[in-house]
């Protein structure tokens, strides 16, 4: 899919969005000064029903590009404490620019510990090996574990660093490539001044242990509440992101999408 093609279809979609939820943030402020807490989806220990497509460009060099189609799905579970995610993946390479289905998977969600300064949470993400291209998955069964401890900072912001762990379950992939890499995450979230709006930063260094490669990331999320949307807070969002060090496996991204939540 070319670079055009890519940014337009990013574009259209928030366009697409904001045309039909926009609307004032009237409602939102009369929620904060009703004392309720807006839930736009950027506080990982509040977990809420949440429907997601979202679209991402991938810059691999000046020469290579790919892109990420997704559709989440997620629900709360028993008490509010755990929750599921589904996501339905759609990618090309430089390789092939179909888009085609890669790795479904499904997440599992646990908020073990929660007060009101802190709250830890762990999740589990299985990786299914659907993808109808090699070039679009893992290759094999993979599994995404984290733990994460949220600080709910006196200015209101979050901060929430997380150690990621991402590992083949089979052994390799029938290349023999085997998967595992560390990340190790510093979510940010900033308390800005107008509810309607949004922003989290996400630093990462990530380790990959079987090439022996270390790199680092950025991505920095801006959103936008567009309001009431099929029962529930709608929303849209552009996340930028670069990659830097000598083995970084790709240059920048930039991802864009519409949220409906608390339906």
């Amino acid at each position: 899919m070319s670079k055009i093609l890519s940014l337009s279809l990013s574009i259209g979609l928030l366009a697409v969005a904001s045309a039909v939820s926009a609307q004032d943030g009237s409602q939102i402020a009369q929620n904060r000064a009703d004392g309720q807490e807006v839930n736009n989806g950027t506080n990982p220990t509040l977990l809420t029903t949440q429907a997601v497509v979202q679209f991402q460009y991938n810059e691999i060099n000046s020469n290579l590009d790919s892109d990420l189609l997704e559709f989440q799905y997620m629900t709360p579970i028993g008490d509010g404490t755990k929750a599921l995610k589904f996501t339905l993946p759609f990618a090309n390479s430089p390789f092939d620019n179909d888009l085609d289905i890669g790795d479904i998977s499904i997440t599992f969600f646990d908020v073990f510990y929660l007060t009101k300064q802190n709250g830890a949470a762990y999740t589990a993400e299985l990786f299914f090996d659907t993808a109808s291209r090699d070039d679009n998955g893992y290759g094999q069964f993979a599994l995404e574990t984290s733990v994460y401890y949220a600080f709910f900072l006196k200015n209101g912001g979050i901060f929430a660093p997380a150690w990621v762990q991402t590992f083949g379950l089979e052994g390799g992939n029938d290349n023999g490539e085997e998967l595992n890499q560390t990340t190790i995450d510093f979510y940010y979230v900033p308390k800005l001044k107008n509810p309607k709006y949004f922003m989290t930063y996400d630093p990462a260094i990530i380790h990959d242990w079987e090439n022996d490669e270390t790199f680092g990331s950025l991505q920095v999320t801006l959103g936008m509440l567009t309001g009431k949307a099929f029962g529930g807070d709608s929303q849209v969002f552009v996340k930028p992101g670069i990659l830097f060090g000598g083995d970084a496996p790709a240059d920048w991204s930039i991802q864009v999408g519409y949220k409906v939540l608390n339906f």
